[in-house]
């Protein structure tokens, strides 16, 4: 029987469904997506702010519209 922590951010009863327990392969893409969105979108202030030639500019931008693209593109073909 578990106990009551008021510390356990849990009920106390763990899952035994590996569905539920492990990393799948869309979270992980899911998370690299959004890293690299974070990476480009620092990128392109740190061009702005800085003397960075439009090609630097560009790259960060194309990055960074992929990278939305792919994130609405699976948040949609989720909810079906």
């Amino acid at each position: 029987m578990a106990t009551m922590d008021p510390y356990r951010l849990t009920s106390g009863v763990e899952s035994t469904d590996p569905a539920k327990t492990d990393v799948t392969r869309n979270d992980v893409g899911r998370t690299v997506l959004w890293l690299v969105l974070v990476i480009s979108t620092v990128g392109n202030m740190v061009a702005s702010y800085g003397v960075a030639s439009t090609e630097m500019h560009l790259a960060c931008g194309v990055v960074t519209a992929l990278c939305v693209t792919a994130l609405v593109t699976r948040h949609l073909r989720g909810r079906r």
